[in-house]
């Protein structure tokens, strides 16, 4: 279960408080979600001194940070291991050593193989956080040796990208008579952006592929160059799949917060837009508002198998955005 982030700091507290930390910790959540927040906050809690304002300003002699470097943005081999003789070292009276890898899911295989030696014998008064939004990039073997601290998306920040704009911008306009022409039309839109998102998501990776290319193409075989094209495929989708999730998210709550103003609930997920999910508020009933929500959530659900994309935003679409029918 996803957690805020004072939840999610409230856990680990009460867990350091009973000196029962681990020495490892996944903390994931979408962008916004307050990853680094956590982070900087668990910091000063161990090591006891003031919070920073960013990762690279708790960088001392017991606290290390590694990011994705080099014109492939990936974590290498070699900053893993400076990372394990850090922890090696004798750490002053009363402090942790800490390790602090930001976008884990860029560890290349090399890395990941070697971090897990740390992983399996940790040092004494080591903590090591991994940061991360897409921890299904990561091994399994890493994944199982981590306690994982999930963090929802903040409020004011799902699909806080040109995406969730343009999603926001259209549902602007939703008609509460809407005709099947109308859903019809909806839909298309929606899967414009779905289609932008995934070849930006394509375009970029493949630019990261040929980078990779261009500087091992002649010291490794064209298997591993092969290999190499198959992940960054599989990472395009890893990310596209993402930015669709959340924007499925955008529709919930979306509706969500109509149904919120229904109740006479004064938190929204949506509150700059509160003018708009409030009048969609006034065209339909709370019974209808949840049929409409349990129609998208139903949508999430079968986006995650193998039905066909389009259609199935099509046959959802129809059923939320068309008008009611009436006896």
């Amino acid at each position: 279960m996803a957690l805020d982030l004072d939840s999610a700091f409230e856990y680990l507290n009460k867990s350091f408080s009973a000196r029962r930390l681990s020495h490892a910790y996944l903390i994931t959540g979408p962008a916004g979600s307050g990853k680094n927040e956590l982070a900087l906050r668990l910091i000063s809690l161990v090591n006891k001194f003031p919070q920073e304002e960013s990762l690279a300003n708790v960088i001392s002699e017991n606290v290390r940070l590694v990011q994705p470097e080099s014109k492939s943005r990936r974590i290498k081999v070699e900053q893993v291991r400076e990372l394990e003789e850090m922890f090696h070292q004798k750490a002053n009276k009363g402090s942790y050593k800490i390790g602090i890898i930001e976008d884990a899911e860029r560890l290349g295989e090399q890395a990941e193989n070697a971090f897990l030696k740390t992983l399996e014998e940790p040092p004494l008064n080591c903590l090591m956080l991994l940061i991360t939004a897409f921890p299904e990039q990561l091994l399994d073997t890493i994944l199982s040796r981590c306690i994982e601290v999930p963090l929802m998306q903040a409020d004011s920040s799902i699909a806080a990208n040109e995406y969730g704009d343009r999603l926001r911008d259209l549902l602007q306009g939703i008609r509460t008579n809407g005709q099947v022409s109308d859903a019809l039309k909806m839909a298309r839109a929606f899967s414009d952006i779905l289609k932008d998102a995934k070849e930006k998501s394509e375009k970029e990776e493949d630019k990261e592929r040929k980078l990779e290319s261009e500087s091992f193409a002649k010291t490794t075989d064209g298997r591993w160059l092969k290999d190499r094209e198959d992940y960054h495929k599989a990472i395009a989708q890893s990310r596209y799949l993402g930015i669709r999730s959340d924007l499925l998210e955008v529709l919930i709550s979306w509706f969500g917060d109509a149904l919120r103003h229904k109740k006479g609930y004064t938190r929204l997920d949506f509150s700059q837009q509160s003018e708009f999910t409030l009048n969609l508020s006034k065209g339909f009933s709370a019974d209808e508002l949840m049929k409409k929500i349990k129609s998208l959530e139903g949508l999430r659900d079968d986006l995650g198998t193998n039905v066909q994309e389009s259609l199935a935003i099509e046959v959802s679409f129809l059923e939320v955005f068309a008008n009611r029918q009436t006896g």
